[in-house]
């Protein structure tokens, strides 16, 4: 549900770690993401990242199509859905423009690509506590929908036709249909809740990393500016990120201190920030769960599992006044 198959962030995690450590080591960035993505020595692979790295952002970073495919590789599963690869993209997208500004600029670029591993373990965090949530009210409905065939058995080893009154009289036609109506609406109700605390698979503060990359790399403001505009291109920002931005910026020009420790730290309150609203979406969703479950499925019960008994019951006993 919200840890698709196509879409494993503890396992991207790990190949932005291990990218990290080797070119810490002092491996060039696109045979970094070569040798993880298992292409032998790397050469043919540190080509191919040149190649596609030169067509982000306008020439913006060689190297940058290698990473993004070792990001969209580590998050292949045997199948996937349109919302797995859309966060998926979007992840390797951040990371694109990354590697593409410290490419471009020659500045470091581990420091950010292990901040950006953290989020995505902070991502996963987030999804298992959206499926702690989920396993109340999705076992409780089950046991709900199961108790009305119970339901029936049990009548008829009593000698109630309950299935015959659901099928063959304008009662239980009304209870079966009513009773599917009700269990497809909360269905519908249970994703639209589950899909609104889904995160979208976006990195949160990367603008603020990609700032600090280009500025790490000894040029001019103006001149990181350029940079990073030609690698974000027309993909969309967070507001919020762009005023936290503005704001590290602004101080440290003020303070007259170097901007990339500000803007990295800057970028790690967000993540802070956004994996507390996402344990507390969770926390949330647990209670808002119960709210399908009690005005559509237990209503379903009702009118499947108790309805049928009780007009059983009521016919047999006027037949036998009768």
């Amino acid at each position: 549900m919200s840890a698709p198959a196509g879409f494993d962030p503890v396992r991207t995690a790990r190949v932005l770690d291990r990218v990290a450590t080797l070119v810490t080591a002092g491996a060039a960035p696109a045979r970094a993401w070569a040798l993880v993505e298992g292409r032998g020595d790397g050469v043919a692979g540190a080509g191919a990242g040149a190649g596609a790295g030169a067509r982000v952002g306008a020439g913006a970073g060689a190297g940058a199509g290698a990473g993004a495919g070792a990001v969209s590789g580590a998050g292949a599963g045997a199948g996937s859905g349109a919302r797995a690869t859309a966060r998926g993209s979007a992840a390797a997208d951040d990371v694109r423009v990354v590697v593409a500004v410290a490419e471009r600029t020659g500045a470091p670029v581990a420091p950010t690509l292990r901040a950006l591993a953290e989020a995505l373990r902070r991502t996963a965090a987030g999804d298992r506590a959206v499926r702690v949530a989920l396993a109340g009210p999705r076992t409780s409905a089950n046991v709900v929908l199961a108790l009305p065939v119970l339901g029936v058995v049990l009548a008829s080893l009593w000698g109630v036709d309950t299935l015959g009154v659901l099928v063959g009289s304008p009662v239980g036609w009304a209870s079966l249909v009513t009773a599917a109506c009700l269990v497809g609406t909360g269905s519908a109700w249970s994703r639209r809740l589950v899909r609104a605390v889904e995160p979208d698979g976006r990195i949160p503060g990367v603008l603020l990393d990609v700032w600090a990359v280009a500025l790490s790399g000894g040029g001019s403001w103006s001149g990181a500016g350029d940079v990073v505009r030609a690698a974000v291109g027309d993909r969309p920002t967070d507001p919020e990120e762009q005023a936290r931005l503005s704001e590290t910026l602004t101080l440290a020009r003020r303070a007259g201190v170097p901007a990339a420790a500000l803007l990295r730290s800057a970028a790690e309150d967000l993540r802070e920030d956004a994996a507390a609203a996402s344990l507390a979406d969770a926390e949330r969703l647990g209670v808002r769960l119960v709210v399908p479950l009690g005005v559509c499925v237990l209503p379903a019960f009702v009118l499947v599992g108790v309805v049928p008994v009780v007009v059983a019951l009521l016919s047999s006993t006027v037949a036998g006044l009768g």
